[in-house]
């Protein structure tokens, strides 16, 4: 009977909650106890399992761009890094193995050359757009200076002169300082033709002058590198013309005109020159600061004679 009661309340409730009408017929059946109880909503049960989780919907649309942030403050500046004793030998043992794969340049040069050369495709000094050392397509290592190509220089007296046959036709000396650059070099220079000599000095005094040449040329050495010169112009005199078409001549092949002895070893040591017996130029002679006597030293006659020798002397070539 209470169930029965129970369903007849629930569907009462259902449809029309309260209504006066659903109570009357309680009211018939059963008595008020059991009316009131069954309209009165029960205590809230315990909460049930939770359900199997749904399918995850679409990817929404990504949201705005968020405002950049600021900058941040600098940090503090890092320690610098200090080489220590290991990583000095490295360095220098990486340096010696360097040293040691680096193959030795190639000169015409007896002594070593201290300056760093330009290698370039030129085949003389007169095609040099830069003034220094170079080394041509020959091999032949030269210092162009406006065109021309320094053949021998004096400055300082740091380079012997005082040297062989052998060492006048290679050469010597240091390309950037006092050298001599070799009669075979020389030779090849100037065997096509078309070449100029100039030839610059100076005295302890400062002053300067100049010798120049409109024709010169040395031969080969089976004729003995004779000299060829002519056409000179300048303010210093006229003190190699005398020397034109001499062999060249040095304390150990003596091959001048004087029958006294040998002019390479009678004018204060023993230089290379085209002598004739002796002769009015020597600017291969013994670099000497104060005047020791009668052709002593560098000389050029026709400007300071034989007495005064000189300070600093050029000799370059130019074939156009």
């Amino acid at each position: 009977m209470r169930g029965v009661t129970f369903l007849l309340s629930l569907a009462c409730y259902v449809i029309m909650t309260y209504s006066q009408q659903c109570r009357q017929v309680l009211t018939t059946v059963c008595d008020d106890d059991v009316v009131n109880s069954s309209m009165h909503k029960g205590d809230k049960g315990d909460v049930g399992r939770s359900g199997k989780s749904g399918s995850p919907g679409a990817q929404g649309d990504p949201g705005a761009k968020g405002e950049p942030g600021g900058v941040g403050q600098k940090g503090m500046q890092g320690e610098s890094c200090a080489l220590g004793s290991l990583g000095t030998d490295i360095v220098t043992r990486l340096t010696k193995i360097e040293e040691l794969l680096t193959p030795p340049s190639t000169t015409t040069m007896v002594a070593t050359t201290v300056a760093t050369t330009t290698s370039s495709s030129i085949t003389s000094c007169a095609t040099s757009s830069s003034n220094g050392p170079h080394t041509l397509m020959s091999g032949v290592e030269v210092y162009c200076e406006d065109g021309w190509t320094i053949f021998q220089r004096r400055s300082d007296g740091s380079v012997d002169f005082g040297r062989r046959w052998d060492d006048y036709a290679n050469g010597f000396g240091q390309i950037d300082g006092e050298f001599w650059l070799g009669l075979d070099n020389i030779h090849e220079m100037t065997r096509g033709g078309g070449c100029r000599l100039k030839i610059e000095l100076w005295d302890f005094d400062g002053n300067q002058a100049h010798a120049d040449y409109s024709s010169f040329s040395i031969e080969s050495a089976e004729n003995l590198y004779r000299l060829r010169v002519s056409g000179y112009s300048g303010n210093a005199g006229d003190s190699l013309s005398y020397h034109n078409g001499r062999p060249f001549s040095t304390e150990d092949s003596d091959n001048d005109s004087w029958n006294g002895g040998n002019c390479a070893t009678s004018w204060g040591g023993s230089q290379g020159w085209w002598f004739v017996g002796c002769g009015r130029s020597l600017l291969n002679g013994v670099w000497m600061r104060q005047p020791s006597g009668y052709k002593r030293g560098i000389i050029w006659r026709d400007w300071k004679g034989y007495y005064k020798p000189l300070k600093e002397t050029k000799m370059k070539l130019r074939c156009d």
